[in-house]
Parts: C-alpha cells; sequence; structure tokens
C-alpha cells in the first residue's frame, strides 16, 4: 500500500539521500529537520530545510505519475508559473522544488484575496494561452487528455464502469445510469460547441483553488503547486473548481460580483480568440464537461487507494457524475 511505504522510515531514509544528492551538485546541503505534512493515496509531500532555504520533495502515486514531467515541461515553459524545479525522477515519479512562500489560503484571508486572485487567474489564463502549441510535449509527458474531442467517448466508458459497479461500492444504480444515458446528447453538444470554438486546448490544472498556489506576496511571485490532477482539455474548464472554492471558502454564492471579477480576469487572455460574450457562453459548457474531467482525475487518484479510502471520501468518482447530472437536467437559458 502506497501510504504505508510513504510513511516508512526506510522510504524517508531514501528520499533524504536523494534530495541531498539533487542539492549537492548545486551547492546545496540539507540542514535542520524536515517536515512530512501530508501523504494521500496519490502523493506525498516532505519539506526539507536547506542552506539555500526550504525544499520540497513529492512522490506521486501511478494515478498522478505524470506531474515531474509536466512540472519540468512548465518549469522550462512558463516558469513564471511554477516553483523552481530543482531536479526529477520520472522513473519513480519523484520531484524537487525550491519553497514558494505559504499558501495563498493561509498568507492571506478570504475576503483580502479579491485582488490577488484576479491577478494570479489572468497570469495563470495567459500561460495557458502560451501553452496552447505544446500538446504533443504535454501528452507525451503522460498528461491524460481531456478534450472536447475525446470527451463524449471517456463519459461514456465511466458510464459504463459505474452502472456495471454495485451502489455500495460506487456504483450507480439503474435510474441514475439512464438519467445520465438520457442526457449524453446535450453533453456531446457541450463538447461539439467547445470543439468549434477558436479557444485553443492547453494544460488545465483542474484543483487552481488557494491550497495550490503559493503567495510569495505579490501575483509576480506566485506560483501554482499540485498538478496530479492536471489535463489536457478546454481550459475554461478551471473555472469550474476555481469558482466555486472561492465562493466556498468567502462564504458568498458563485455569482457574487467578487467572483466574476475573478472569472472575468481569468477569461481576458482568451479574448485574443473569441470576445468576452462568445466566452461567457462558453463557460457553462466547459464547466459542465468539467465534471468527467474532476470524475476522472479522482478515478486516477485513487486507483493505488484500497476500496475503503473511496469508501470514506464517499464515492467522489459517483459524485461527480451525479451533479453532472443535476447541472444537465438545467434548461438552456
Amino acid at each position: 500500500m502506497t501510504v504505508e511505504l510513504w510513511t516508512s522510515a526506510a522510504f524517508h531514509e531514501e528520499a533524504t539521500v536523494w534530495v541531498a544528492e539533487q542539492l549537492g551538485p548545486l551547492g546545496v546541503r540539507l540542514s535542520g529537520e524536515s517536515a512530512h505534512p501530508h501523504t494521500r493515496p496519490w502523493s506525498t509531500a516532505v519539506r526539507y530545510g536547506s542552506t539555500a532555504g526550504p525544499v520540497w520533495f513529492k512522490a506521486n502515486g501511478t494515478g498522478t505519475a505524470h506531474e515531474p514531467a509536466l512540472l519540468r515541461l512548465l518549469g522550462e515553459r512558463v516558469p513564471r508559473l511554477v516553483p523552481e524545479v530543482l531536479a526529477v525522477s520520472l522513473d519513480r515519479g519523484w520531484s524537487l522544488t525550491r519553497d514558494a512562500g505559504p499558501v495563498l489560503r493561509e498568507a492571506l484571508d478570504a475576503d483580502e484575496s479579491w485582488t490577488a486572485w484576479e491577478g494570479i487567474a489572468r497570469a495563470y489564463a495567459a500561460a495557458q494561452v502560451e501553452l496552447s502549441g505544446a500538446r504533443d510535449d504535454v501528452l507525451a509527458a503522460g498528461v491524460p487528455e481531456v478534450s472536447p474531442a475525446s470527451l463524449p467517448e471517456l463519459v461514456r466508458g465511466l458510464l459504463a464502469e459505474l452502472s456495471g459497479r454495485p451502489t455500495d461500492r460506487g456504483g450507480l444504480d439503474a435510474e441514475q445510469a439512464d438519467r445520465l444515458r438520457s442526457g449524453l446528447p446535450r453533453f456531446d453538444d457541450w463538447c461539439d460547441r467547445l470543439a468549434s470554438a477558436a479557444v485553443p486546448d492547453s494544460v488545465q490544472h483542474d484543483d487552481l483553488h488557494s491550497g495550490n498556489v503559493c503567495w510569495g506576496g505579490s501575483v509576480a511571485s506566485a506560483r501554482v503547486i499540485d498538478w496530479g490532477d492536471a489535463s489536457w482539455g478546454t481550459p475554461l474548464a478551471t473555472l469550474l473548481t476555481t469558482t466555486r472554492s472561492l465562493a466556498f471558502h468567502a462564504g458568498v454564492a458563485e455569482d457574487a460580483p467578487q467572483v466574476l471579477r475573478v472569472r472575468d480576469a481569468y477569461l481576458e487572455p482568451f479574448t485574443a480568440y473569441a470576445d468576452r460574450d462568445e466566452l461567457l457562453r462558453l463557460v457553462g459548457p466547459a464547466c459542465g464537461t468539467g465534471h468527467v474531467g474532476r470524475a476522472l482525475s479522482w478515478r486516477a487518484a485513487l486507483q493505488d487507494a484500497p476500496a475503503s479510502t473511496e469508501a470514506d471520501m464517499e464515492y467522489p468518482v459517483r459524485a461527480w457524475l451525479l451533479e453532472l447530472l443535476d447541472v444537465l437536467a438545467v434548461p438552456a437559458g
């Protein structure tokens, strides 16, 4: 079991030796104590003190094993977006990065972070535009494609998988499966609209919230972390998680003015491809299809976990498909 391995003394010793070996050629030595703040079925992270400041070691499980390769690619293409990448071990799913400061959720209260979020969202979107031509390299890094072109097949695969699984193991019952099946034409229409739009596909973080942004004191120094859920697809699906999380932590509605300002700041770089009204019309289909992306990312993340873990988390793959059912039931506006 991955969690048992990652919490073992032997693994910690192996990781520490590797980190020291990577820092050596940089003229940096480990110093002080390490901290192991969290271990999940999909990844674990260790913070080390060094003579050049804190560094972070991360190990990824099978379902998120693409993260080190993607992180290295992002560090080369858009270094302003991610912490400095010091080393990766692709065969082991390991990475080593320089500390980029506390996460935004700890650095700023939700009510104080709106202006910061407008800048972060705009900068992240600009990086997505820049990465839109990197499809081959991104997919070669192992990042899954969850694009408008591939989503119709992907959602049908998930439907077949979950409709054949008992409900007490995270499956769909017959009524849920039938409802989802009947909603597939509308889902396909969303995909067609996104595929025919001028906005290009790109890297999509898929879990961009205040716990995954390091705040160095300014938008220019902010860095996005935790790319294990990332996929290649419509960039606008980012808004599903981001706006929902912002609203939740601030205790406001998802259509509150401050949330919409972040949304609009995010959309600004994409006005090179479509006007604002057209972009707003694409947000609904992008977030609708994004539910399948979230289901797939949970499916990948939990593939090394025992069945009890998915049960303890109330079966997130099914939960996202049930949310999709609710969205499909909303009349088109």
